[in-house]
């Protein structure tokens, strides 16, 4: 009869200490399947654990897309770390105009950058990206080079910027292998030439940094 009793009162008591815990990490347990833990590091980094991989997982694309030298998951993750880490220290999310007639090459470093907290807006030609910059303020500019048949039209578009007054920090991005392009585009103006998509990341965050201080 005890034996009864005991068996019985486990069976009732078990139910009721799974469900208490349900009801007491119910928040944690939902945050953390819907992937929005937030992970803390150094410096006082914090980012979604979905944001944070998705970011490193979208970098590592990229650079076997762009045909850079491989980079493994670790590193990758180093990289949307110390991105995020610069993010919070110059207040929050920047914003980046993407000038490119081919915006689907760079999809990869686009969803790299909105994950650590960069809004990447995407402009087709040069006279889409005048009228925007004229309506908004942005962080930083990127563009490639030769767009719709034109082999300079980076160049040109940062031209007509810095002769109506705009100084938005300007970064070239275009895969070419050639480390004197980055002189190159110093020289007319821009911050650089950006050959790979960590390159960019990096040129990136270094302009926003210096843009607001």
């Amino acid at each position: 009869m005890l034996t009864d009793i005991t068996g019985l009162i486990g069976v009732l008591v078990w139910p009721a200490l799974v469900l208490g815990v349900v009801v007491l990490f119910r928040k944690p347990l939902t945050t953390l399947l819907s992937g929005s833990l937030t992970v803390k590091g150094p410096g006082g980094l914090e980012i979604s654990a979905s944001s944070r991989q998705q970011a490193a997982t979208a970098l590592t694309q990229a650079t076997a897309a762009k045909g850079a030298p491989p980079m493994d998951q670790k590193a990758a993750l180093d990289h949307v770390d110390a991105a995020a880490r610069t993010l919070q220290d110059v207040g929050g999310r920047a914003r980046l105009l993407w000038v490119d007639d081919h915006p689907s090459t760079n999809r990869h470093e686009a969803t790299a950058m909105e994950a650590v907290g960069i809004d990447v807006e995407l402009s087709p030609s040069t006279e889409d990206a005048l009228e925007r910059i004229q309506r908004n303020r942005y962080d930083v500019i990127v563009s490639d080079m030769e767009r719709l048949q034109q082999p300079q039209a980076g160049y040109d578009l940062l031209q007509k910027l810095r002769s109506t007054g705009v100084h938005t920090p300007f970064i070239v991005y275009a895969r070419t292998g050639r480390p004197e392009h980055f002189d190159e585009a110093v020289r007319h103006g821009a911050e650089g030439w950006a050959d790979t998509p960590v390159q960019l990341m990096q040129m990136v965050l270094a302009a926003v940094r210096r843009e607001r201080g």
